[in-house]
């Protein structure tokens, strides 16, 4: 039984042996150790002639592997690897963040008091105004959205259940939920 599963690298060849004792060679072509599978470049057939130049490509669950051999190991060494243009570099870091940005404001949308419809509001809200100026506020067994520290709007979310401090965020906002009410019914 395997403890441990090894790390591969691309163009290695491996053989492994499944639970269900099928032999499987062929090239590695991708390894992610979080979901333990391969993807290995696997001869389309057994027999002779131009058929062998095909290949299938074939995924592996690690986990009903019972044994793994590493046929032949090709080691990638460090300075044949190509450095990332640094633009790619910031394309990259900017996508991350974006995608992180959005991942955490839809998370922080989430509250167990509150509706579907107010979650959709929250998440269009923060869209607007950005995650630092809209919050839950509890309000005993319902919960309420605060935006900019002076406009509530209260269950069930409608246009009348918007109460500001000041007129022209109050109006803003109820503008705001207005038109999410009319795109939503």
């Amino acid at each position: 039984k395997m403890s441990l599963i090894p790390c591969f690298t691309l163009g290695s060849i491996v053989r492994c042996k499944t639970c269900f004792n099928e032999v499987i060679s062929g090239e590695v072509l991708a390894f992610d150790l979080g979901v333990k599978m391969l993807m290995l470049r696997c001869p389309a057939s057994k027999g002779g002639g131009d058929e062998q130049t095909k290949s299938k490509v074939i995924i592996v669950n690690l986990s009903m592997c019972i044994d793994i051999e590493i046929v032949k190991e090709v080691l990638l060494p460090s300075n044949d690897v190509p450095a990332t243009p640094k633009h790619l570099d910031l394309q990259m870091a900017k996508r991350l963040r974006h995608a992180t940005d959005l991942r955490s404001a839809y998370c922080r949308s989430y509250h167990l008091n509150a509706s579907p419809f107010g979650q959709a509001l929250y998440r269009l809200l923060v869209k607007q105004f950005g995650n630092q100026l809209v919050v839950w506020q509890e309000q005993g067994d319902n919960v309420a959205i605060e935006v900019m520290h002076e406009v509530t709007i209260k269950p069930p979310y409608a246009v009348e259940n918007v109460e500001g401090k000041t007129k022209k965020s109050l109006m803003y906002v109820r503008s705001v939920v207005e038109s999410f009410h009319n795109k939503h019914q």
